[in-house]
C-alpha cells in the first residue's frame, strides 16, 4: 500500500526526541513516528493493517 503523506505540528521537544531515537536506531523520524502509533494502537487491544501486514 503506498503512504499517503500528511503534515503535522510537534511540540519541538518532541521532535527532538524523535530524532534522537530515530538516529540510535537508524530509522528515519517518519518511521519512528509510525511505530510509536502502531505500538501505542495495539497496546489498546486494537488490531493494525500494518501488524498483520508485517506478520
Amino acid at each position: 500500500m503506498p503512504k499517503k503523506p500528511f503534515t503535522t505540528r510537534l511540540d519541538p521537544s518532541v521532535l527532538a526526541l524523535a530524532e534522537q531515537l530515530a538516529a540510535a536506531e537508524r530509522r528515519s523520524v517518519t518511521a519512528v513516528i509510525e511505530l510509536a502509533l502502531i505500538e501505542y494502537a495495539e497496546r489498546r487491544g486494537l488490531k493494525t493493517q500494518a501488524a498483520e501486514s508485517n506478520s
